[in-house]
């Protein structure tokens, strides 16, 4: 592959091998057996079982409580419709980024299937455990394909670094990081939802965030985010692709080089660390506050506005979902750059895993036709339909967008027309390098923090990103 050389990879091949295909030491058990691994240890993948058992790694259902009702439902339906008895390991984002996920299949254990968000799964695409989609694109539903090609198509660029053009297929779409706002708070302070929201540009950002601060009912007229995990991945860096496409991404087209301490990023991050330090429209929870503790912010009323993740609709859809079908929480694109775009994306995905060694080829065959069914149930009209309804991005499948915009939660917050606006044009995936989560988390999100506390300035962050990065990891 082109990430790693011939050493690194027979390195990791050997890894994988002497880890032989010991069973997990944590039990992974069925959805409908009442119980479930949440650790990332659970196994799978090695020799027992007959090919109508699937181990299948999920981690979609940890973004809400619907995305959980939703996967759990979902896998429940499949097995009563088929012969499959889905041994279900129900992960976390930190199983993934952890190392949990990639420890246990060095030492043998590893699923037919798994879903995930692409810029954490290099680490599983390096040593060749993941099967590319060129390899079973032919059995997946021709309608399904037919609907969804321009994802697919988008979804490349998040693996310009491998040999082959997509290793995952995209199920939903996060693109960039929308405004989120209170539309009562608008109106209070003097303001026009309709005219006033969203920004412009941040100039106009701050001129409408002073004025909620000043006039409205909330606390704080813009909050940021200072924490390790968003700091880099929410309105930071949908702002420098907008402005710089590549300069403005982590990494540069070719992944020979990071981009942090880009012109690009230096300004943005100091503008972002201004609304706080100097604006003064963030509160003080800003150095350690998070997507999911600004989105209950919103919805108490503490804060008038923000930037953040199209998956927090799955926090509103539990909480407030009232403020969702009246439009008092609403939704709206984030400003084109001078890159001609809104930002970047990643997916939510689902991958197949190639066969370990120990298994044999017709009941690793069975198990993987049974995920591909799988798989094409997640791409049906039926799933589709409820990917932003429970998982919070874009459906891949636009055939089911103009239904979508009859559903009072989606149409009245504006959510389903702020993804799309956002969605086009856009061409700047999260990349999917094997050091992705050293890149945009490990390395980069402490230094971060600390514009945020004002203990580095925002360039200095910047600047100590990239050197440490280019010291730490051979990219």
């Amino acid at each position: 592959m082109v990430m790693a050389s011939n050493h690194q990879r027979r390195e990791f091949i050997k890894a994988a091998a002497l880890g032989g295909v010991a069973a997990s030491a944590g039990c992974l058990s069925s959805v409908t057996g009442g119980g479930s691994d949440s650790s990332g240890s659970g196994g799978g993948g090695g020799g027992g079982g007959d090919g109508n058992t699937v181990e299948y790694w999920e981690y979609f259902h940890s973004q809400s409580q619907v995305a959980e009702k939703l996967m759990q439902s979902s896998v429940e339906e499949f097995q009563s419709s088929t012969d499959a008895q889905m041994k279900m390991n129900w992960a976390s984002w930190d199983d993934i980024n952890g190392g949990k996920w990639k420890n246990n299949i060095q030492n043998g254990n590893r699923p037919v299937i798994y879903d995930s968000t692409n810029s954490l799964d290099g680490q599983f695409i390096e040593p060749g455990w993941v099967k590319p989609v060129s390899e079973y694109k032919d059995r997946l539903s021709d309608d399904a394909l037919q609907n969804i090609e321009w994802a697919m198509q988008m979804a490349q660029s998040c693996y310009r670094g491998f040999d082959e053009n997509l290793y995952e297929i995209p199920i939903g779409l996060e693109v960039g990081s929308p405004f989120i706002a209170r539309a009562d708070h608008f109106e209070e302070a003097g303001l026009s939802i309709e005219e006033d929201f969203p920004p412009t540009d941040y100039e106009h950002l701050v001129e409408v965030a002073t004025q909620l601060q000043e006039n409205g009912p909330g606390d704080y007229g813009f909050q940021i985010y200072g924490a390790q995990g968003d700091v880099t991945d929410e309105a930071l860096v949908t702002w420098t692709a907008s402005e710089g496409g590549y300069e403005g991404m982590y990494l540069d087209e070719e992944w020979s080089d990071v981009k942090y301490d880009s012109d690009v990023w230096k300004t943005a991050t100091k503008q972002y660390v201004d609304l706080y330090r100097k604006h003064g429209l963030s509160s003080d929870k800003a150095p350690t506050a998070s997507n999911e503790g600004v989105a209950q912010m919103l919805i108490q009323g503490d804060v008038s506005m923000y930037q953040g993740s199209t998956k927090d609709l799955g926090l509103f859809r539990s909480r407030a979902e009232e403020m969702l079908k009246d439009g008092t929480i609403v939704f709206g694109p984030s400003w084109e750059g001078s890159a001609g775009n809104r930002g970047e994306f990643f997916t939510q995905c689902i991958a197949l895993m190639r066969k370990p060694d120990g298994v044999s080829e017709d009941v690793w065959s069975q198990r993987e036709e049974l995920a591909i069914q799988w798989i094409n149930k997640v791409l049906s009209k039926e799933f589709q339909s409820e990917v932003p309804r429970s998982l919070a991005t874009l459906p891949v499948r636009k055939d089911v967008w103009e239904s979508l915009h009859e559903d009072p939660a989606l149409s009245e917050s504006n959510y389903m027309s702020t993804l799309e606006t956002m969605a086009d044009g856009m061409e700047h995936g999260w990349s999917s390098h094997p050091k992705m989560n050293a890149i945009q988390y490990n390395i980069a999100g402490p230094l971060f923090q600390e514009a945020v506390r004002g203990q580095i300035s925002p360039e200095e962050a910047c600047t100590r990103a990239a050197e440490q990065i280019r010291d730490q990891i051979d990219l």
